[in-house]
């Protein structure tokens, strides 16, 4: 059954899935979500409205997003600033899902 709740990880009690990442590694957030829709040409719908309101409210006065967490994992070269600033790879990733969101609901309401 759904509450419609984002899941919250038991460990942290934080709710993960709102948490931006890049890499993601094997974690996944409401962004990376999006991508895999966007990725297999999903026509948007308002199933995934919630969550693209959720991408859009994250994005700061400069129109960029910020890193949630760095997940662990081998890096060979720093992508971004850290935890807490803006990301470069965060930011092309947000602004891929929003254009085929708002290309892909330009016709339906």
């Amino acid at each position: 059954m759904s509450t419609g709740e984002a899941i919250v990880d038991r460990k942290t009690r934080a709710a993960d899935w709102t948490r931006f990442a890049f890499p993601t590694w094997w974690h996944y957030d409401v962004l990376r979500g999006l991508e895999h829709l966007r990725r297999a040409a999903v026509v948007p719908d308002a199933r995934a409205a919630e969550a693209l309101a959720l991408v859009r409210s994250r994005r700061d006065a400069e129109g960029r997003w910020s890193l949630d967490v760095l997940h662990p994992g081998p890096m060979l070269v720093e992508l971004d600033a850290g935890p807490g600033q803006p990301s470069r790879w965060l930011t092309l990733r947000a602004l891929r899902v929003l254009d085929w969101w708002d290309r892909g609901r330009a016709g339906a309401d």
